[in-house]
């Protein structure tokens, strides 16, 4: 028997559209551990150096922790790893929520795919049953969206969907997989995703977990609760808020801004605004985010809470975790209104939360020095935060000069020129 592991991959090659499940090696969890190692030598085994991003020959992994869906406090996240299209070597991103503990209970470590799919496709996960489906209909539709359109179509409301936006579809090399609670942003994996053919995996799962010792477990699990509460209770002092406690900054908890704001940079990573943060702004930004935030979400097993549910004015309500909070605000030299706005449709379009925002900065001084002109620009808004929502629909479309940035900002800077 296979403790915390359910000891199967599921193998899919979605050019010949073939499902295997296939038994894997203890040998490799006791060498490589948890899902980021065994994932890191399936790769250097199977996907020689000169595979390229887009190669139907790279693999795109899903992996579990080893602990994942145990009683292990806070063991969740999802280890997503491939070869990037932004830096040509393996990536891998992680994200929390509740898809990998999901895999888990539906029998699986992992769910490895190969090749690509000749039309746009999402797959099915449930139990012993899986199945490679059609998904048309579902072409050009928000991340958030896709998840909500699947449980419905298969009547499972409580089915786990990571889905990606138009921007994998388009191959934005910084497209996210959105996944309800939390995303998989870093590395471009959307697009690797997006290349395959695949809208979505969704995943239910009702098996059990074995564990060795499970009396020793949960008393070690009960510890680290413990632990945990206490933390809770006795923040760090002299530390700034959003990092006085456990868990991922707690930046959709906490209201003071002044550390972050007046130390990180603004724009194209340029600026820093010391004194920026006065009795005014942190009083208008209170009152933002208290009308916005309709409650505090934590993931699978999980006591802290580290991530939000946002609801701008007239748009539908989204998912928003850590600095992701800020990074559009800062890169326009906004407020956070604007910011938790555009973050929806970011949210939707499915792309990096951290890179999409710095790319405009870029693109708007490239405007500014001359080096991209007037042209390259026709029919954005002369207003400061219409700009970034036309270059967000620019490069998600991969429109005019969104086709150039939306490769990012190295391998845009290349094609540019001129000192870009």
């Amino acid at each position: 028997m296979r403790y915390a592991e359910t000891g199967f991959n599921l193998e899919i090659d979605l050019s010949r559209g073939s499902i295997d499940k296939v038994e894997s090696d203890p040998r490799e969890t006791e060498l490589y551990l948890g899902g980021l190692g065994t994932n890191a030598k399936i790769l250097w085994d199977r996907v020689p150096p000169e595979v390229e991003p887009f190669s139907p020959e790279n693999l795109l992994i899903f992996s579990t922790g080893l602990l994942c869906g145990t009683p292990a406090v806070g063991c969740n996240r999802t280890i997503v790893t491939t070869v990037s299209p932004q830096t040509l070597f393996m990536a891998f991103s992680m994200m929390g929520g509740f898809w990998a503990p999901e895999l888990k209970y539906a029998g699986y470590d992992k769910v490895i795919l190969r090749g690509k799919s000749p039309g746009l496709v999402y797959l099915w996960i449930h139990n012993d049953k899986v199945e490679i489906r059609d998904a048309s209909h579902l072409h050009g539709k928000g991340a958030v969206e896709t998840g909500e359109l699947i449980r419905e179509e298969l009547k499972e409301p409580n089915a786990q969907v990571a889905a990606i936006g138009l921007a994998g579809e388009n191959r934005v090399y910084f497209a996210s997989i959105e996944q309800g609670r939390s995303s998989a942003s870093r590395g471009g994996l959307g697009a690797v995703m997006g290349d395959k053919g695949v809208k979505a995996i969704a995943v239910r799962g009702t098996k059990d977990i074995h564990v060795a010792r499970p009396a020793e477990f949960m008393d070690l699990c009960n510890e680290v609760l413990e632990y945990i509460k206490w933390r809770n209770e006795h923040p760090i002092p002299g530390v700034m808020p959003i990092l006085a406690g456990l868990g991922s900054p707690q930046e959709m908890r906490v209201h003071d801004e002044k550390w972050h704001t007046e130390n990180f940079m603004w724009g194209n990573s340029r600026v820093r605004r010391k004194g920026f943060w006065t009795e005014d702004v942190e009083k208008a930004w209170t009152n933002s985010m208290e009308s916005m935030r309709t409650r505090l979400i934590s993931c699978y097993n999980c006591p802290m809470k580290c991530g939000a549910t946002i609801s701008p004015p007239g748009l539908p309500t989204y998912m928003m975790k850590c600095f992701s909070k800020l990074t559009y605000t800062m890169a326009a030299f906004s407020d956070l209104e604007f910011g938790l706005s555009i973050a929806q449709r970011a949210t939707e379009y499915g792309v990096d939360a951290f890179s999409t925002p710095q790319v405009m900065a870029f693109a708007l001084e490239l405007h500014e020095d001359g080096i991209l002109t007037d042209d390259d620009f026709s029919g954005m808004p002369p207003d400061n935060d219409g700009r970034f929502y036309w270059l967000l629909d620019r490069i998600v479309r991969r429109e005019g000069v969104g086709d150039i940035l939306a490769d990012g900002t190295y391998w845009a800077a290349r094609r540019i020129g001129k000192g870009a």
